[in-house]
């Protein structure tokens, strides 16, 4: 595990702002933290680097305690906040190359490092001065200047947080595309946007983690509930389809139908043979993200 986080607690005067919380996040994933505003996602992000004092438990990076003031942990971690703040009078390339000369990346290494990482955001073309840059070209060199030093993890604090969609998913391709050099702890109150790039999720409510796990168990099959589309339109097979016992509606040209055994799975494909219907996909339903999110609120 690069993070591993064992029953701390952080109060803030009598508010008790983090309860206990446990995480392991594994190398080479992307970890996604996410919580409405205020559920202490950033004071979390903050005990990670050592940025403020603990009153109870522990975390290590890379088997390296996080001890507040100290920053020998830090060696390992790339941070990106939710608002980066550059020198606005660079490009790109001259800020980077500014912040390789303060980490001590060797001169030889700085030209070729700097070139990929540009290319990984998506700048290697940009000429003009940062005081230019779009709110989503910001994040990118941001991103780009948090792994310039190979960090083991990357701490990214709500980096699609006001971007228009374009730019979102310009980032949420990104992050999925460096967990194959790093491991990405990726805060969020946007849970689709959790849900299309992250391998495990954990969800903080007033301070407590109310459920963690890999992505795949949390998006479990909702039990016997299939999703089908045909070669003919969906309105058409459910009017040919109407005399039939199976409950089924159609969502979004799509066939959602109830078949919660193998007798009546069987049952559903000979109707489909008989009316001639074939099948153009087929898959279990599966719960999404945010309703589990909905649920565990209640």
């Amino acid at each position: 595990m690069v993070v591993q986080i064992n029953g701390i607690s952080k109060r803030f005067g009598d508010h008790e702002v983090l309860k206990d919380i446990h995480l392991d996040i594994p190398e080479h994933t992307v970890f996604g933290f996410v919580g409405a505003n205020g559920s202490g996602k950033t004071t979390l992000m903050k005990c990670i680097l050592g940025l403020l004092p603990l009153n109870a438990g522990s975390i290590t990076i890379a088997g390296e305690p996080v001890t507040f003031g100290e920053t020998k942990s830090n060696q390992y971690v790339g941070y990106l906040p939710d608002v980066p703040d550059f020198y606005p009078f660079y490009n790109a390339i001259q800020y980077l190359e500014l912040c390789a000369v303060i980490t001590n990346i060797p001169q030889k290494e700085r030209q070729r490092r700097i070139a990929e990482l540009l290319e990984l955001v998506g700048l290697a073309s940009t000429t003009s001065l940062i005081s230019t840059y779009s709110r989503g070209m910001k994040q990118r060199l941001g991103i780009a200047q948090a792994l310039l030093n190979r960090p083991k993890l990357l701490i990214c604090d709500e980096p699609t947080s006001a971007l228009d969609p374009a730019g979102r998913a310009q980032i949420l391709s990104i992050l999925h595309k460096v967990k194959e050099e790093t491991t990405v702890f990726f805060s969020t109150h946007i849970v689709s946007d959790a849900e299309q790039i992250c391998d495990h999720v954990a969800m903080l409510h007033e301070g407590t983690i109310i459920f963690q796990d890999e992505l795949v168990n949390l998006k479990h099959q909702i039990t016997g509930q299939f999703i089908f589309t045909f070669t003919i339109p969906v309105a058409e097979a459910h009017e040919r389809l109407r005399h039939t016992p199976f409950e089924m509606k159609i969502d979004s040209k799509q066939l959602v139908v109830s078949l919660p055994n193998e007798s009546t799975q069987l049952a559903f494909m000979q109707e489909l043979t008989t009316q001639k219907i074939l099948i153009q996909s087929m898959h279990p339903k599966t719960r999404l993200l945010e309703q589990l999110v909905l649920e565990v609120l209640g």
